[in-house]
């Protein structure tokens, strides 16, 4: 890939892009997301100015991305305030706010020529820049599945008798009732991002006038929409030409990620080794006591298995761990899983995780915990490699042992698991492929708007045809009875 990556830069040179990147700190995996981005750019040869917002304080961006022209706008008072109070729509909106209308931020962007803009579409404050600069081409993106707000702005069919929402916990072969649970999940789940994106574009309006443009409708006028789902992956679903998924762009390729002499002598210890972690978002040391009670006792009862559990916290030293239980407050995740001698890994299901487990081919037991990690279990179990455990079975040692044992035990899920990971190393075009072709191409061809359906115009009645079955409705009976 380095090499692909490599040729188009040298093709490109002298014909590189000037290129405007938004990247909002609402979360490590979507701020992750758009640095794998454009650190992709910057190999090919690209300019990557990364506009960086954060609301959590807490979030680091180091390593996030190579980008050097950098415009970094962190979290004010108010906003901190907001996020004490989980108000993400009033947190997005101040967070913008903030460095649009608050620093000299539009005044050294205007200074600049840009080809076009890439942003993640659940915060609006991207898109409202880049019309604000007058630019004629974006591309937009989504850290997660592209969401209901977007697909409905963009065009694309939502079909909730058989395509699980982003937030749906079913899998694709419903009952009545998961149907129905997954059709009203869609519903609040657009409900969402419709409220922030017209609080900010209310937001906009109070600085600029009431004609500034509604910032949704910049949505389905992006030349392309990248997701970081994984077609060979996820569940069949209906798409457009201009959706275009691109997971795994934040993996390595080639060699795998060396591991230092310590967690070299930890896989040593044992023959099996399972990994346990939730993750930046979820920590472990949050636990309740009782779960933590039992994972301890389940790996003290598994004793020919090395255990390494991602842990943040120092507070479990007097419990009397077993000695085939390793803590620690930082695990090289993706080596983890790179490497032949981790057996299992247990995990929430971030989509993050879900890439990394089916790319590594490793088995994985996964406990989801909120948004989209039920959907992603879902998606996990169709492959035969992954269990999903209820989060209130970690209460139970017996149970905890009994699925971990069931993995080691079968050699069918590791099978399964190391048939999905080759057939993904073979795909015809590798993500990072076309990601960086794609947006080469929107920067020498433009908005696209060949791609933008006109089907997105049409009234409700027009869509689903009820006119016309109206009117059949009402002319064949009248024909039949005239005809006798």
């Amino acid at each position: 890939m380095r090499l692909i990556i490599f040729t188009f830069a040298i093709l490109n040179y002298g014909n590189s892009l000037k290129i405007l990147l938004y990247n909002s700190g609402f979360g490590h995996s979507h701020m992750r997301f758009m640095g794998s981005i454009a650190d992709i750019l910057l190999e090919a040869g690209h300019h990557v100015t990364e506009i960086r917002t954060t609301m959590d304080p807490g979030l680091k961006w180091e390593g996030i991305s190579n980008s050097k022209d950098i415009h970094v706008y962190g979290p004010d008072a108010e906003v901190e305030a907001l996020m004490m109070l989980v108000n993400m729509t009033q947190m997005l909106v101040r967070s913008c706010e903030h460095a649009v209308f608050e620093t000299d931020l539009l005044e050294k962007l205007k200074t600049q020529d840009f080809d076009l803009g890439i942003t993640e579409a659940l915060d609006p404050c991207g898109l409202a820049i880049f019309h604000l600069l007058n630019l004629k081409t974006w591309v937009s993106a989504s850290s997660s599945n592209l969401l209901e707000h977007q697909a409905v702005l963009l065009g694309v069919p939502l079909v909730p008798s058989y395509v699980p929402g982003p937030m749906g916990a079913s899998s694709d072969r419903m009952t009545l009732f998961d149907r129905a649970l997954n059709a009203v999940s869609m519903y609040f789940g657009s409900k969402v991002f419709v409220d922030i994106f017209a609080a900010s574009t209310e937001n906009f309006r109070k600085h600029l006038g009431k004609d500034f443009v509604d910032i949704s409708s910049l949505i389905p006028k992006s030349a392309l929409f990248f997701t970081n789902s994984q077609s060979l992956i996820d569940f069949p679903k209906p798409t457009l030409h201009k959706v275009i998924d691109v997971g795994g762009i934040h993996l390595k390729e080639g060699d795998a990620e060396k591991l230092d002499a310590n967690w070299e002598k930890i896989l040593k210890n044992r023959p099996k080794t399972v990994l346990i972690s939730f993750g930046s978002a979820v920590k472990s040391w949050r636990m309740p006591e009782s779960f933590k009670k039992a994972i301890i006792q389940a790996v003290k009862e598994i004793p020919d298995v090395q255990f390494i559990w991602k842990y943040e916290k120092d507070d479990l030293t007097a419990w009397g761990l077993p000695e085939n239980l390793h803590l620690s407050k930082w695990t090289p995740q993706n080596a983890l899983l790179a490497d032949p001698r981790l057996s299992l890994f247990i995990t929430h299901g971030g989509l993050g995780s879900t890439t990394e487990i089916a790319y590594s081919g490793t088995p994985a037991i996964v406990i989801p915990l909120f948004a989209d990690q039920h959907r992603n279990a879902q998606v996990l179990l169709r492959h035969g490699a992954t269990e999903k455990m209820n989060r209130f079975d970690l209460s139970s040692s017996e149970k905890i042992k009994a699925t971990i044992r069931k993995f080691l035990d079968d050699p069918s899920y590791d099978r399964k698991a190391k048939d999905l990971a080759t057939m993904l190393k073979n795909a015809p075009f590798k993500p990072k492929e076309l990601l960086l072709r794609n947006i080469e191409f929107v920067g020498r061809y433009g908005a696209l708007p060949q791609l933008d359906p006109y089907g997105r115009h049409l009234s409700f009645v027009e869509y689903y045809l009820l006119d016309i079955i109206g009117i059949l409705r009402f002319l064949v009976p009248t024909m039949i009875q005239e005809a006798l």
